[in-house]
């Protein structure tokens, strides 16, 4: 069905005059007549009643004129989307994360990205580094949010935050009654790391950061989320080492402690396919760079 016709029959019915209709839909009076009929044809029905001094709708016309402007709206809401999906405006993003990231960066980069695209929906995944790499590579998620390196280098990436570890132990302990610490001061202290798996490459870098301390870590436990590292610490487990951002997670029978000279550090960064150069990728990279350098 034409839109043109169903616009020229709208404007008819809202003038119930021929004149007036045709010069608002910037067609002579004739044209319009044209149409009306083409229209009637197509429909099989009588639409108007025409005479010299009146226009009326019919039965007919009257039902469809409802109908014709629900058409046109549609049309209309149809056209803006397409356009809106074409700027990368509107659609679906699906985010892999790491739990940390979750923590740290998830909660200002959606507030700043949905603010920037409001129409646009975000699918997230807590994944691994490795879990990401696999499901970029596969199409399963648009974007991850990883920790640095990536094995697979077909993949664009960009560092977007690093942070620096603090120790997280019970008030209970007797280092907690020191201001600052040093890698060397918890040589005799029992550690609760998250799994290797999580993280192998950070988790190397901490037992040989240890070493170089002078020490090999006593690992006790292996704990994953972070809240599960603080719940151990304020049980007196053992002290364990979390991202200073997490520090969020304050809960009684915990200090967090900074650590003085070399210390680990947790580095985020941003993932996406090479060929991938949609609109909303691009405005989420934006948005991860610049909460990244607020955390940072």
């Amino acid at each position: 069905m034409d839109r043109r016709r169903l616009q020229f029959f709208v404007a008819l019915c809202e003038e119930l005059h021929f004149h007036r209709a045709a010069a608002r839909c910037h067609i002579t009076q004739p044209a319009l007549s044209q149409q009306l009929r083409q229209l009637e044809d197509e429909l099989q029905v009588q639409l108007v009643h025409r005479n010299k001094r009146r226009v009326s709708l019919t039965r007919a016309g009257e039902s469809f004129l409802g109908e014709a402007r629900k058409i046109l709206n549609q049309m209309d809401r149809a056209a803006q989307l397409a356009r809106q999906t074409d700027r990368g405006e509107i659609g679906q993003l699906s985010v892999g994360m790491t739990a940390p990231a979750l923590y740290i960066v998830f909660p200002e980069i959606m507030h700043r990205f949905r603010t920037a695209l409001p129409n646009f929906g975000v699918n997230v995944h807590v994944m691994t580094t490795s879990e990401q790499e696999e499901a970029l590579r596969a199409g399963a998620i648009d974007v991850g949010i990883f920790h640095p390196p990536l094995d697979d280098q077909s993949l664009s990436s960009h560092l977007i935050a690093r942070i620096r570890f603090n120790v997280v132990l019970s008030d209970r302990n007797p280092l907690a009654e020191r201001p600052r610490l040093r890698l060397e001061d918890l040589s005799r202290q029992r550690f609760i790391i998250f799994p290797r798996v999580i993280g192998p490459r950070l988790y190397d870098e901490i037992i040989s950061l240890c070493q170089q301390a002078g020490f090999s870590p006593e690992l006790i436990l292996e704990a994953s989320p972070a809240q599960s590292i603080i719940a151990l610490a304020a049980a007196d487990f053992g002290i364990g080492l979390i991202a200073s951002d997490l520090q969020q997670f304050a809960r009684p029978g915990v200090v967090y402690r900074p650590l003085d000279g070399p210390a680990p550090y947790l580095t985020l960064g941003v993932a996406y396919q090479s060929d991938d150069t949609s609109p909303a990728i691009q405005t989420f990279l934006d948005v991860a760079a610049t909460v990244g350098e607020l955390v940072s």
